[in-house]
């Protein structure tokens, strides 16, 4: 018995099965003996031309039929990409599987032919196994060859009928024989060339030609399937795909802060960054319930602010979300979101699919670009930050707490405590957004949450007496933007 032995260079065999989509995720194990037989004709029109078709129909006929496998141990895996879609949008992107089998790199995978053959049919089978190159995608790089006379194969994976044992079945594409083709009731047109172009003949397709044809003919004359396959139940080990290894688990990026850039032809404005924020908030949430199945006992506290019970977590653990307005023009065009710990893969995977949040007015959904990513929840150092949204107290003014600038500054070094910042060596108080042409008064902001009664904003310039990271956000209101504080630019 004659062999065809296949070595995959990188231990990795790239191919969908015929009829499957690429996404899908699905592997081609074994490689199928219709993909070697193309592969085959593929490297006679490119490297052997001056070989005879009557000596290349030869050695496909030793591909015919339903030969057996024998398949080394191996594990499906895949990799996932999101390619551009060359569209003006840069997160319009598109996820690609690429799907692959993965195998020991010098195990090979050995396709036994069944019967007799030729010495000449063997020798240019050779050379042109020679010639390949790789098979399924381009990046199953192979090393193909005859093995003459082979000696005790452990077939595993053969047809139904030939095997009764346990084991998984699965469906593979073979070459059909020449006879059987010929006896179809129908068969593909055949082409000849007729003044430079292709022309059908209204005579059938040989044997030969029909394994040839590319999708774009077959879909050309209504072919459902390729007329040269043949489908035959195989029967396969049923740990023929299955992990040999447990993985390693690799914890995730200690990641504490995203930041986004915004894009809109119209952004919102800076005094509804409470608005904004709470928007972004419970769409997030969403993103995650749908990463999570559906499950609401699975909900983010990161994200909720409250515990698997719904008691509200103290400390300040919970995420904050800080819209910003970099650039003074009074719109906003950052968004960082950032909490004390560091996120879970979960939520790290919710916040990659956070691309776009909806404005009210029939204005466009503001589009969300992840620009970076930070192991520490805070920026880089400063002694000196401004404020750029009010800062609003959590507790109320009465008569007894002293002078109210003296209160308000004692609430500032307190909320400065509660979040592990030192106390400023001193509080300069300001009306209104100092950073950029666009100055907003506090008053005009919206300094409540949903249903919240209004309250008093002020604002300030901090200065510590040692560099303190930021941005931050102290009072009420702080996780949606209220008292952010920005290093003051130089």
């Amino acid at each position: 018995m004659n062999a065809i032995k296949i070595r995959f260079l990188a231990g990795r065999f790239h191919a969908t099965p015929w009829g499957r989509n690429v996404n899908e995720g699905e592997v081609e194990w074994p490689p199928s003996p219709f993909r070697l037989a193309r592969a085959l004709l593929d490297v006679w029109y490119r490297r052997f031309p001056e070989l005879p078709r009557e000596r290349v129909e030869a050695v496909l006929r030793l591909l015919a039929g339903a030969p057996g496998f024998a398949l080394p141990p191996a594990t499906a895996a895949h990799t996932r990409f999101f390619m551009s879609a060359n569209k003006p949008n840069p997160s319009d992107r598109q996820k690609i599987f690429d799907a692959f089998v993965a195998l020991d790199k010098k195990a090979p995978v050995m396709m036994a032919l069944p019967g007799e053959a030729p010495d000449e049919a063997l020798n240019d089978l050779e050379d042109l196994l020679d010639g390949l190159a790789y098979l399924g995608r381009s990046e199953s790089w192979l090393d193909a060859g005859l093995v003459r006379d082979a000696q005790a194969l452990d077939i595993n994976c053969q047809p139904v009928e030939q095997d009764k044992s346990a084991g998984e079945e699965v469906t593979v594409a073979c070459l059909v024989r020449e006879g059987d083709y010929d006896q179809l009731a129908k068969r593909p047109q055949a082409k000849q060339v007729v003044k430079g172009r292709l022309k059908p003949t209204g005579k059938a397709a040989p044997w030969l030609d029909a394994l040839g044809l590319s999708t774009a003919d077959l879909l050309s004359e209504g072919w459902s399937d390729h007329p040269a396959i043949e489908w035959r139940r195989y029967v396969r080990p049923i740990d023929a795909l299955r992990p040999r290894i447990k993985p390693a688990a690799f914890p995730s990026p200690a990641v504490r802060s995203v930041t986004y850039s915004l894009a809109a032809t119209v952004k919102p404005k800076v005094e509804a960054t409470v608005i904004f924020a709470e928007r972004v908030r419970t769409i997030l949430m969403g993103i995650h319930r749908k990463v999570m199945g559906d499950d609401p006992s699975k909900a983010s506290p990161v994200f909720s602010g409250k515990d698997r019970r719904g008691k509200p977590l103290t400390g300040h653990r919970h995420a904050f979300f800080l819209p910003m307005d970099t650039n003074g023009d009074g719109r906003l065009d950052t968004l960082r979101i950032q909490a004390k710990e560091a996120f879970s893969s979960d939520e790290l995977e919710a916040l990659d699919r956070l691309t776009r949040v909806w404005q009210s007015g029939r204005l466009q959904d503001v589009r969300l670009v992840l620009t970076s990513t930070e192991r520490g929840s805070d920026g880089p150092g400063c002694r000196q930050f401004v404020s750029a949204t009010p800062f609003v107290t959590a507790r109320h003014y009465r008569k007894g707490r002293g002078d109210y600038p003296a209160w308000l500054s004692a609430e500032v070094e307190r909320e400065c405590g509660f979040h592990g910042l030192p106390a400023p060596l001193q509080i300069e108080w300001i009306d209104g957004t100092l950073d950029g042409a666009h100055k907003t008064r506090w008053w005009q902001f919206v300094r409540n949450r949903k249903g919240g009664q209004p309250l008093a904003g002020h604002g300030c310039i901090l200065t510590f007496d040692e560099s303190v990271p930021g941005p931050f956000a102290l009072g009420s209101g702080c996780h949606f933007g209220l008292g952010l504080f920005v290093p003051v630019k130089d």
